[in-house]
């Protein structure tokens, strides 16, 4: 369906619109640094956009929070974007490979990201504004004033009223239409139990195997009968690094029992790929629970890294019970960054 007819689908009201005047001013919005890569834009700044209204967000491909607000990014530029409203994504990496343009490239042609990408590889617009997450939106008005700001997801429908009285202090009343509340959000967070969980020893903090991590070492990890929820087990030989652990041998295994109905591990495993065995629950996973990266063949379940970036490992529906996830790598290499659930 072309986006233009998926907005028309979604026109409803959202709620009761925002008073123009009624935000205060936050902040300037910080100058783009000069020098700065630009993607589907030509360089912009502050004289630029005079005038315009601008929702700034930081994200970062890998980051499944930052996916998840990608539809709304995408309906407000397509119903409000023009001479006077714009979105700028701010590509802030997480990991050292989202450095790469090529995968920034990528990502914006895989999820449709149809305005203005500055990359900010060297974090001088996350200092300049003082950022701390991913997804964070901040809300420009016409004088470049940041005049509201959001970190993570929701709250869509407050959003979209704040970029409409932005809109009409501007001179530019926006159409009676709005679209957020039209845009299905597929993760019930109240069946979430399970939090974000980083493999490399810079962040970790959900290990349950029996052995400590010796930092860029590879050391044995030993076997565990009965994985405990919301940890992860290292099993084989194995080497930690400050973002990532990798499995150094065939057969080396990862569990993780969690509480969610849907899996993600953002990973990379070069060019060839790496190839892994994965089970839920002992079993191979089967078309209801296989994620989109996942390969069913010949009665077992497949995941292949290959370049940087989050692997869609379980699906499922909300209310599904907590699941034992089993990662058996075939061969040494790949860079297993975080796990992520919703």
């Amino acid at each position: 369906m072309k986006l233009k007819d998926m907005i028309r689908r979604m026109l409803r009201p959202a709620g009761r619109p925002l008073e123009p005047g009624s935000l205060p001013v936050e902040g300037r919005m910080p100058e783009f640094p000069a020098g700065s890569a630009w993607l589907n834009s030509p360089p912009l700044d502050r004289q630029t956009l005079a005038g315009k209204v601008v929702l700034v967000d930081f994200w970062t491909f890998s980051c499944i929070n930052c996916l998840r607000t990608l539809p709304y990014l995408r309906a407000w530029q397509a119903a409000y974007g023009g001479s006077r409203f714009t979105v700028i994504g701010v590509h802030t990496p997480e990991f050292e490979f989202e450095k790469d343009v090529e995968g920034v490239k990528r990502a914006i042609a895989d999820y449709g990201v149809n305005y203005p990408v500055v990359l900010d590889n060297d974090y001088l617009l996350w200092n300049a504004y003082r950022n701390h997450y991913w997804p964070a939106h901040y809300f420009v008005d016409g004088r470049g004033d940041i005049r509201y700001r959001h970190f993570g997801e929701g709250a869509y429908d407050h959003s979209e009223s704040v970029i409409r009285a932005l809109l009409t202090e501007a001179g530019a009343a926006p159409a009676a239409a709005e679209v957020s509340s039209g845009v299905i959000v597929e993760t019930d967070f109240s069946k979430v139990g399970t939090p974000e969980t980083y493999l490399g020893f810079d962040r970790q903090e959900y290990l349950g195997s029996p052995e400590s991590v010796r930092p860029n070492t590879v050391q044995r990890y030993s076997s565990v009968p009965a994985p405990a929820v919301n940890v992860f087990y290292f099993e084989g030989l194995w080497e930690v690094r400050p973002e990532f652990a990798v499995p150094r041998e065939a057969g080396a295994r990862l569990f993780y029992r969690f509480r969610a109905p849907r899996a993600y591990l953002v990973a990379s495993g070069g060019p060839a790929g790496a190839r892994a065995e994965i089970r839920l629950d002992g079993q191979p996973l089967t078309e209801k629970t296989a994620g989109a990266d996942v390969e069913l063949s010949d009665g077992r379940s497949y995941v292949t890294f290959r370049e940087g970036r989050m692997y869609r490992l379980v699906g499922g529906r909300n209310g599904d019970p907590e699941r034992l996830l089993e990662l058996s790598f075939e061969s040494a290499g790949p860079e297993l960054y975080a796990f992520t659930f919703g």
